[in-house]
């Protein structure tokens, strides 16, 4: 299993970047200096991830221990 630390980190990192994603297009500067797709189509699905993980992990090692 998953320690409690490392779980922080995991949630932490998805709250970010579900924050980054919410602030838009601006906010690197504030201005438009990214390339590629908007923040939101790419942060949105990684904090997502970020935040199932733990659970994915926990629930797979109870499951097959």
């Amino acid at each position: 299993m998953l320690d409690d630390k490392a779980q922080f980190f995991f949630y932490l990192a998805s709250v970010i970047c579900f924050l980054l994603a919410a602030l838009g297009e601006g906010w690197r500067g504030g201005r438009l200096t990214r390339r590629g797709l908007k923040p939101q189509l790419t942060l949105l699905p990684l904090g997502l991830a970020l935040w199932v993980f733990p659970l994915m992990w926990n629930t797979g090692y109870n499951a097959f221990s």
